[in-house]
């Protein structure tokens, strides 16, 4: 038993040290034509496109993102941005007021959950992309993976859920924001 027991704190120890030095796995890439959002601007968020994520993941993570943004518009006063949710469909938006105005799309996908006897493993990839008036393409990707691992015994299903979705929405909107602010 105490062997067991050194040999797991050994293992904690280096995976803390590991996590330290890691690098975050936001990835970021802008394009020439990317142009930080004057202020006052409005920006524009779809709702997220899923790909076989369930509904307690992905509502609480557009949620929770969304109100990020909001909290750190905020927090800049009258000279934030401002963040707006459009309801429609971009199929159903008539495309020449969209290409006049910044958009946010997003996408929930590689969603997978390996579930034992006694642990599950929760894996998710997420993606941003900024659509600016003058570009064809988006001018700003944002790449998430995210997953947890957890003893059923310790957790639900149901908690750890909530908590990955919370944790890459706020991992998103900072990395938006900087981006945006930069």
């Amino acid at each position: 038993m105490l062997l067991r027991n050194l040999k797991l704190c050994v293992l904690l120890s280096l995976l803390l040290l590991c996590a330290c030095g890691a690098k975050s796995p936001l990835g970021i890439a802008k394009t020439e034509e990317f142009r930080a959002l004057p202020p006052r601007q409005a920006l524009f968020v779809v709702p997220f496109r899923t790909v076989m994520v369930p509904p307690a993941v992905a509502e609480p993570l557009f949620d929770t993102f969304v109100d990020e943004l909001h909290g750190r518009a905020a927090q800049l006063g009258r000279d934030a941005f401002e963040v707006l949710i459009l309801k429609d469909d971009l199929e159903s938006i008539d495309s020449a007021w969209l290409a006049a105005r910044p958009y946010l799309t997003g996408e929930i996908f590689g969603y997978l959950e390996d579930s034992g006897a006694r642990a599950t493993d929760i894996r998710l990839k997420t993606r941003l992309q900024l659509h600016q008036p003058g570009a064809a393409e988006p001018t700003l990707v944002l790449d998430y993976p995210d997953g947890l691992y957890f003893e059923h015994d310790r957790a639900s299903l149901d908690a750890k859920r909530l908590e990955l979705a919370q944790r890459v929405a706020a991992a998103l909107a900072a990395g938006l924001w900087g981006a945006l602010m930069d």
